[in-house]
């Protein structure tokens, strides 16, 4: 009779047990799921706010590239200012291989020169003169006899050559020894002249046969500004 209520007893245990074991299975699957869940919520919430990073970069970029645009708009703005004073939108500074360069209207008086050098643009392109030429006598060889020209006369003026268009400086200088000691002067023979352009590098050479006053105190020789005509 002892027998029976025994095996009752084990079997009801054992069932506990069973049902214990899957409660706990449901739990620990329910929990693994969740962990799950909120992982990838939170991976997709990562990429989405990566994807939105990476589209706002371009319209930073375009931004910064705008700010450049805008930055050279002010650059422009600048140079419009003195286009329009100087009439000189877009057009580049006169190239030496633009130009050529003579001497013209000289006069002689009282010990003194006077004469224009005169640029002509021999090109099929508008360009601009702006500043002073670099002059020089030069005897055989090209070698520079005496001083530069000194620059003479208040600041010019930008310049617009069309082609064939001429712009011209005045040159000055002591007419022989022109009042000087001859030990000073040291009256020398020159070719010609040599003429820079205003900032350029390469000279242009005027034919000039005549004498001049070469000694190194001497500074007689000058130069104005570029003007119009």
């Amino acid at each position: 009779m002892r027998t029976r209520p025994a095996r009752l007893a084990i079997s009801a245990a054992a069932l506990a047990t069973a049902a214990l074991s899957l409660t706990a299975c449901s739990s620990g699957g329910s929990s693994t799921a969740a962990s799950g869940s909120t992982t990838a919520s939170q991976s997709a919430s990562s990429s989405g706010s990566g994807t939105t990073g990476t589209s706002s970069q371009p319209s930073t970029s375009t931004g910064t590239t705008s700010g450049g645009v805008n930055g050279g708009a002010t650059s422009s703005g600048t140079s419009s200012l003195r286009t329009q004073a100087g009439g000189t939108s877009g057009i580049v500074p006169c190239a030496t291989s633009q130009l050529k360069a003579t001497q013209q209207d000289a006069s002689v008086g009282a010990g003194q020169y006077y004469s224009k050098v005169v640029f002509t643009n021999v090109s099929g392109t508008t360009c601009t003169l702006d500043g002073f030429p670099g002059v020089s006598y030069v005897k055989q060889a090209g070698v520079q006899s005496g001083n530069a020209a000194q620059r003479s006369g208040g600041p010019g003026h930008v310049v617009t050559l069309k082609p064939h268009g001429t712009a011209s400086a005045v040159l000055h200088d002591a007419n022989g020894i022109g009042g000087y000691d001859p030990s000073q002067c040291q009256l020398s023979q020159a070719q010609g002249l040599r003429v820079y352009p205003p900032n350029q590098k390469a000279a242009l050479f005027i034919p000039w046969n005549t004498q001049h006053c070469a000694g190194p105190t001497i500074h007689s020789l000058t130069i104005g500004p570029v003007q119009a005509g």
